[in-house]
């Protein structure tokens, strides 16, 4: 069934723009090209093994999604839906019926001890975790930003030691919105990949059990998988205990102070901003809180996808994707 385009360009409007914004013909003009800009990017639909130059490794594409890489991922995260500019992002996978997103950040720091997992305490983290979100509603309020608050862990961090990766999610109430904060790092021989879910906590409710299967459907290459670490290799400042406490939005466990200065210099995205401002994807959250830009236009993923599978621009059909 073909789809109006005019149609998808409205439905997109009234998703996403505010309830106070009115639909202007402007408005629906900039819209308009923003899907056609989310069109015209380079999907991939095939279902094969990509490639991911940066991180060394492959993605398994499944059905029901599309994905984007390198500067096209990029562009489409910092320009398009406003993320903050992140030179690691190399892949964005789109689920076409959920909307629900990941994205793949690698980050070359070198290889990430599991040494000091058990120092890890899940109770203190979600404790410090929400203090630090807490700090910051004042600052919200100054912006005229309803309070966020934390809702709990959905699932603790999760060492998995067949596939060496750590995975945890919680839930997030930004204002009257409740999403999820879910985050798989894989490790890698000279450093990890995060991975990223984002949706909405229903979409993510429903769709949950697919998170291990896509984190399954990366893999880095031979000669740069964990378990091929070799003597004299580069050895990240940060163990695995830190590294999750302080993408997770918590503080760094008791280590040496020089030892976590050296990891936050290493850590390719900045570890800490300030001292409100916490890290990876929750220090999305504030970052966001916190922008004095106006936000971007956006477009509506599965609108635009849902198009895309009934109106293939030309160049995929010439591609047979």
């Amino acid at each position: 069934m073909k789809i109006n385009y005019t149609l998808i360009a409205v439905l997109a409007i009234l998703s996403m723009a505010s309830a106070t914004q009115a639909v202007t013909p402007d408005l629906l003009a900039t819209q308009k090209a923003i899907n056609e800009e989310v069109i015209s990017l380079p999907w991939k639909y095939e279902l094969k093994s990509y490639s991911l130059e940066q991180s060394n490794s492959t993605f398994n594409l499944a059905k029901g999604y599309s994905l984007l890489m390198g500067d096209a991922a990029r562009h489409y995260n910092q320009d398009i839906q406003g993320a903050e500019e992140n030179a690691n992002t190399e892949a964005l996978v789109f689920n076409h019926n959920t909307g629900v997103q990941l994205i793949f950040n690698y980050h070359p720091d070198g290889y990430v001890s599991l040494e000091d997992w058990g120092k890890l305490n899940a109770d203190v983290l979600m404790q410090e975790i929400s203090d630090n979100a807490k700090k910051i509603n004042s600052e919200r309020a100054k912006h005229n930003v309803l309070p966020l608050s934390i809702g709990g862990w959905l699932q603790k961090p999760r060492l998995n030691q067949d596939n060496h990766s750590v995975s945890w999610v919680f839930d997030v109430v930004d204002g009257e919105e409740t999403t999820v904060n879910a985050v798989t790092i894989k490790l890698g021989r000279n450093g990890y990949e995060k991975i990223t879910w984002v949706s909405s906590f229903d979409n993510y409710l429903k769709s949950m059990d697919a998170m291990p299967f896509l984190v399954d459907q990366y893999k880095f290459n031979e000669g740069h998988r964990y378990t091929d670490y070799s003597m004299g290799d580069h050895v990240a400042a940060l163990g695995i205990a830190n590294l999750v406490a302080i993408t997770a939005g918590g503080n760094p466990q008791k280590v040496g102070i020089a030892a976590f200065y050296a990891g936050v210099t290493l850590i390719s995205e900045k570890l800490m901003v300030s001292a409100l401002v916490v890290l990876g994807t929750f220090g999305a959250f504030f970052r966001r809180s916190f922008s004095p830009k106006i936000q971007k236009f956006q477009t509506d993923p599965v609108l635009v996808l849902n198009f895309l599978k009934d109106n293939p621009p030309d160049r995929y059909i010439r591609q047979g994707v």
